[in-house]
């Protein structure tokens, strides 16, 4: 076998995302029955504020602390409901409300695609090291738990929490200090931070696109891995 270690993106690869924070934040108020006069002024709102706080959201992911980040969140939720003149009586219930919505078993938020658990099995056969490098905060290692992720992977590494993200090679370097290899193959949806970036780190890379035919570097499921090897 060629490849000592396989490598994951995370967003896009393995879990479908459905990330719109401005929706969840409304949807998470009328559940609680904050009175959103037009949800669409608030949506645009909420997106506004956290547009404006994002460069401090990836500093606080470097503490790796979630309950930091959840802090975060909490403040941000206080502070849109005083910017639509709104009372902050059931501020702790719209931040679990949203807590839920996102982590919830039944959660649309984080699904995994079909091909990811028959993939992942597989390859788990081969004993070869598994680990995910995506560019994410801090909430990657919570939403691979709540999708049974994490018992494949030797390591979880999430951009935010190092400061650096793909295509940065230091960010694969990280990567490859965990795994004590340079023969890996990285799976990813983004042809520049997954395939670019691999590729000029030094490893081997395949475009995962569940939408067009697979090739000698392109796969259209997950399970089409383990012919690659």
């Amino acid at each position: 076998m060629k490849y000592e270690a396989i490598s994951f993106d995370a967003a896009g690869t393995l879990i479908e995302v459905n990330w719109q924070p401005e929706k969840i934040a409304v949807q998470a108020a009328l559940q609680v029955g904050i009175p959103v006069p037009d949800p669409q002024v608030a949506a645009e709102t909420y997106l506004r504020l956290l547009h404006s706080r994002w460069t401090h959201f990836q500093q606080l992911n470097l503490s790796r602390n979630p309950e930091i980040t959840d802090a975060f969140w909490h403040e941000l939720g206080a502070d849109w409901l005083t910017r639509l003149a709104l009372p902050h009586d059931n501020l702790d219930d719209l931040y679990q409300a949203a807590d839920e919505i996102i982590f919830c078993p039944n959660s649309t938020v984080f699904t995994l695609y079909p091909d990811t658990l028959p993939a992942l099995q597989t390859l788990a056969e081969t004993k070869l090291p598994l680990i995910i490098l995506s560019n994410w905060d801090v909430s990657l290692h919570r939403t691979c738990a709540m999708l049974n992720l994490t018992p494949f992977f030797s390591e979880i590494i999430a951009s935010l929490e190092e400061g650096i993200e793909k295509p940065d090679p230091a960010l694969f370097q990280i990567a490859q200090n965990h795994l004590q290899t340079n023969k890996v193959l990285h799976i990813g949806d983004d042809p520049l931070a997954d395939i670019k970036g691999a590729r000029d780190f030094g490893w081997d890379a395949i475009l995962i696109d569940r939408h067009e035919e697979p090739s000698s570097h392109r796969i259209a499921s997950l399970t089409e891995i383990i012919n690659h090897l």
